[in-house]
């Protein structure tokens, strides 16, 4: 008989902590806020020196973050999150995963560095232990904003996440627009609405996809939590059998 297990999923593009003037809110109440099994976090934020902000979701029943680092040493200067000298600050700049499911394995996918980008662009890729032992693959990245090359980093990712029939979801700023993610076929669309700027929002950059095998049971996209980006949230049902 087949076997079914529901959960849900958020993605918050974190911006490092900061609001579009640059000054810290609250990461962890952010995060705890969407109540979601599990959490996909873009431009997670590591001062230098210190833990990754996002640790601070321990407190919301998060275990220890998957993390990925695109640059291991950089500023928020360089990556345009503040522009007051007095205020800026060197430390690591990536993906994080947080999951109040377990995990079973995890691998990066890197997926290149376009011209004029701030540095490269890759993926976390984490399977995660539905109840019942159901598997579920949680992939989340983030794609560059050059419009030309983005549309080849997704579709280096969809390669290389291996045709099976593994449930599978993908979620991240991808920074394109709808139209463009049907690049990401088979994967369909999860979550309709405009993402971005948080403040008033024009485009949806942030996405969630999903395979077959998957079921959507609601969707929304969240109000402004802090971030320039709103966080987009799904209730999934995953069959197997």
């Amino acid at each position: 008989m087949p076997v079914t297990a529901a959960l849900s999923v958020a993605s918050l593009n974190l911006h490092c902590g900061r609001d579009r003037h640059g000054d810290p809110f609250p990461v962890a109440e952010a995060i705890g806020t969407l109540d979601a099994d599990v959490v996909l976090v873009q431009e997670s934020w590591r001062p230098a020196g210190a833990d990754s902000l996002v640790r601070k979701a321990a407190e919301w029943g998060y275990g220890e973050p998957l993390e990925l680092e695109f640059l291991a040493d950089t500023t928020l200067r360089a990556l345009d999150v503040v522009d007051d000298q007095g205020v800026d600050e060197r430390g690591g700049w990536g993906l994080a995963v947080l999951s109040r499911l377990p995990w079973r394995r995890y691998e990066h996918v890197w997926l290149g560095q376009a011209a004029s980008d701030v540095g490269p662009r890759g993926a976390l890729v984490v399977e995660v232990e539905l109840p019942g032992g159901v598997p579920l693959r949680v992939v989340n990245a983030h794609l560059t904003h050059r419009v030309v090359h983005g549309p080849g980093q997704l579709r280096r990712l969809v390669t290389a996440l291996c045709e099976d029939d593994q449930p599978t979801i993908i979620g991240g700023d991808l920074n394109m627009c709808r139209p463009t993610v049907w690049l990401c076929r088979p994967y369909r669309t999860a979550v309709r609405g405009r993402t971005w700027p948080a403040h008033s929002p024009v485009a949806q950059i942030d996405h969630l996809l999903v395979s077959s095998g998957i079921t959507v049971t609601s969707q929304r996209v969240g109000p402004p939590v802090g971030s320039d980006h709103r966080p987009i949230q799904v209730s999934l049902r995953v069959d197997e059998a």
